[in-house]
């Protein structure tokens, strides 16, 4: 009885060796009966002309200037936001979560620490990620 091995290589080396194929006849056996393969000849575009690669693509300068408009005007979006951001829960004293959990005992400040801390910083929270959002769409416009 044979091993594997025997009749891999029995195998192996009395199969005869095909012809080697040209790259057109590889292709011409993959393509569909009837199809031309003269017509999958392309020649390069001279130089000047616009291709679907770029080089001159006018639609495709107007989308990046677009984009270009778009970024810039979610650039500001995204200070404005953070600006807000510090002003409701930053760490200076002007922040307003600060002064209100600055304030003396038994008045209507004291009163809304009590009640609304979690929400401004929870607020906060939402207006910060928003904001990181932002700044991923424009990472990825670039």
């Amino acid at each position: 009885m044979k091993t594997f091995t025997h009749r891999f290589l029995d195998t192996l080396f009395t199969e005869q060796e095909e012809p080697p194929v040209s790259d057109a006849a590889a292709a011409q056996a993959q393509m569909d009966p009837g199809t031309d393969p003269g017509m999958l000849d392309v020649e390069p575009a001279p130089e000047g002309v616009p291709t679907a690669t770029g080089g001159g693509n006018p639609a495709e300068e107007i989308m990046k200037q677009q984009n270009a408009e778009y970024a810039g005007q979610i650039e500001g979006w995204v200070s404005k936001i953070e600006e807000f951001i510090d002003y409701l829960n930053g760490l200076g004293s002007e922040s307003l979560n600060s002064q209100i959990n600055n304030a003396p005992c038994d008045t209507i400040f004291d009163d809304i620490a009590r009640s609304e801390t979690k929400k401004i910083g929870r607020i906060a929270q939402d207006l910060r990620s928003l904001s990181e959002s932002l700044k991923s769409y424009l990472i990825s416009n670039d």
